[in-house]
């Protein structure tokens, strides 16, 4: 798929993502491939999965590229056994090394305590960094116990319909006030296999699947940016070929 056979009157009205692991090469490397595209992608997520080999990163390894916004996955072995601060202070740095691309947000995996969610996100607030802390919905962790600290903290969310879909998060767009606090999408198949998922192009998702995820762009509010969860160019441009597809069955704006 390339811009030119895309019709303009599905030129994406929204801000579209990739993943900065699509091919088995650096960092860098992943995020210029990107940038040279002539794909409708115009944002890439800086996945910092794991704290130790990310916070090995130089601000080198991480260049600006023109033409290329940015945000981040923040990692999922973040140190909450050492309190707040720790955790803070390495999300705080892994910001700082991303700032040649100015990553406008840090998407959060919950701990099970809402209280630890509180309190990394009360040092968010006073340091007013410039960048979003978003919390996402995951395995084992729906928001609905962290709500009360989301809506306190007037906290962004990250919605990643797969975990939506494969471990029963069905209730999720009840939460009172969800929509208006999505300001990030996860979009992927996430298989078959009830309380386990995978990270598949769009191209395998079921009927019912594609049913739930027209519901989700049906309330998605315009602004809201979206990240094709999956890990090769090729499952890329398969979901980039399922996305249009499907707002063109949907008679809906990409």
């Amino acid at each position: 798929m390339t811009s030119e056979n895309i019709p303009s009157s599905e030129v994406p009205s929204r801000v579209l993502a990739a993943t900065s692991w699509l091919w088995p090469t650096t960092l860098a490397d992943n995020l210029a491939r990107i940038a040279a595209w002539d794909l409708p992608v115009r944002q890439a997520a800086l996945l910092f999965y794991q704290s130790a080999p990310s916070l090995a990163y130089t601000p080198e390894d991480i260049p600006a590229i023109p033409g290329l916004e940015s945000h981040a996955h923040l990692p999922v072995d973040l140190p909450w056994e050492r309190g707040a601060e720790a955790v803070y202070a390495v999300i705080s740095r892994l910001m700082e090394l991303a700032g040649n691309l100015s990553p406008w947000g840090g998407v959060l995996h919950p701990p099970a305590d809402p209280g630890q969610l509180e309190g990394v996100a009360a040092l968010w607030r006073e340091a007013a960094p410039g960048w979003r802390l978003l919390v996402e919905n995951v395995p084992g962790q729906g928001l609905r116990r962290h709500w009360p600290v989301i809506q306190a903290l007037d906290l962004p969310v990250c919605l990643d319909v797969g975990h939506m879909m494969a471990f029963g998060q069905a209730w999720l767009p009840g939460l009172p006030g969800l929509w208006e606090r999505v300001e990030l999408l996860h979009c992927y198949a996430p298989g078959t296999e009830a309380g386990r998922h995978s990270h598949l192009a769009l191209d395998r998702l079921t009927p019912a699947q594609a049913e739930e995820l027209r519901a989700v762009f049906e309330a998605l509010p315009a602004k809201t940016p979206v990240l094709f969860e999956v890990f090769s160019e090729e499952d890329l441009r398969a979901s980039l070929e399922t996305f249009y597809g499907l707002h063109h069955e949907w008679g809906t704006a990409p």
